[in-house]
């Protein structure tokens, strides 16, 4: 957990929250009076936390991270500028797998994403038909507020969550080809 926030801290432009939703565990501590801590002691799968995660963030967009992954330093600065100006609702975005290195952001091209990927998968598909991580996606409260994870799937609650506003007629979920996690194997 230590490393995750340390990335966030090296972000080139401050998150305005920085939340941590906690569960099953004893206890958990964290030095930095900044980071506001959240622990329930049942413990939850990822949909109930990220659930829990909007209900408690104050801001008007959530973007969700995992411990365990490595964040771009320039994701905080990116995700802020595209909701700032485009009006869009969600945001997801592209990975590496396995590198601990990012190319610097130049540009911040999105595209709406319209379609779904035909069942048993639970993830949609990005126009440029380029991987798409579904974890860490960003969304306005109001998403969700409206629109809920599945808190009884062990894998596959992000890409639920996805298809869901892709679905709705309310809302629109957009994706750029920006790589801004690093997935650990």
């Amino acid at each position: 957990m230590e490393y995750s926030l340390s990335c966030i801290k090296m972000q080139t432009t401050e998150p305005d929250e920085i939340l941590v939703v906690a569960s099953g565990l004893k206890s958990l501590g964290c030095a930095d009076p900044t980071i506001k801590v959240y622990h329930f002691e049942n413990r939850m799968l990822a949909g109930g936390a990220r659930n829990k995660g909007g209900e408690l963030a104050t801001g008007d967009v959530v973007c969700f991270c995992d411990v365990d992954d490595i964040i771009h330093p320039q994701k905080c600065e990116v995700i802020k500028n595209i909701f700032q100006s485009q009006e869009i609702d969600a945001l997801v975005h592209n990975y590496n797998m396995g590198l601990r290195e990012f190319d610097p952001v130049k540009d911040t091209h999105i595209e709406k994403v319209v379609k779904t990927d035909p069942l048993p998968s639970t993830n949609v598909e990005a126009p440029s038909r380029l991987p798409i991580c579904h974890g860490h996606m960003s969304a306005r409260k109001e998403v969700l507020s409206d629109i809920k994870y599945r808190e009884d799937m062990s894998c596959g609650e992000d890409g639920v969550f996805c298809q869901s506003i892709v679905k709705s007629s309310q809302y629109t979920l957009y994706y750029t080809p920006l790589k801004l996690i690093n997935y650990i194997t």
